[in-house]
């Protein structure tokens, strides 16, 4: 699929996939839903959930290490900084030819690869993430969408 393809289609996600309103157990469940789903990839990821810099969810699967929530932090921060998908961010910056320090970041703070999607009110206004890292970029960025999309009864289309 190309850049272009995927950004359109994150862009819809972003547009669909907003809370109305959200609660620690709805984060919770949702937490719950994506370790589902990679147990029954057969795959291994960390899985983390902020709100307002407060993490309300961590969860390790399988085989994931330390590694992998540095990553799960990392692409938290981009999306949160952004207030759009690690993965809309990282296709955004590789098609301008940017990295990270184009952007006046730090490699060890922020990451431009897919895995992290905002938690966004209607209004657009992101106020935590929900991040999982362990898959290919791609499938982190999906896992996530679909699971949300389940969780508030929609559909979105699929990056992958």
């Amino acid at each position: 699929m190309s850049d272009d393809s995927m950004l359109e289609i994150i862009a819809e996600q972003e547009r669909t996939l907003r809370f109305a309103s959200v609660s620690v157990d709805d984060l919770v469940s949702i937490g719950n839903e994506i370790v589902s789903a990679v147990k029954a990839k057969g795959a291994f990821a960390y899985v983390m959930i902020r709100i307002n810099g407060f993490e309300v969810f961590s969860q390790a699967i399988g085989g994931a290490s330390a590694n992998n929530r540095c990553w799960a932090v990392r692409k938290a921060n981009i999306a949160e900084l952004n207030q759009k998908s690690s993965m809309r961010v990282a296709i955004e910056n590789r098609k301008k030819g940017r990295g990270l320090a184009d952007m006046g970041l730090s490699g060890s703070e922020y990451a431009l690869e897919g895995g992290a999607f905002p938690v966004l009110l209607p209004s657009g206004i992101g106020i935590g993430s929900i991040a999982v890292s362990g898959m290919p970029s791609a499938e982190d960025h999906q896992t996530v969408c679909s699971v949300i999309a389940s969780h508030l009864g929609c559909a979105v289309p699929s990056i992958i």
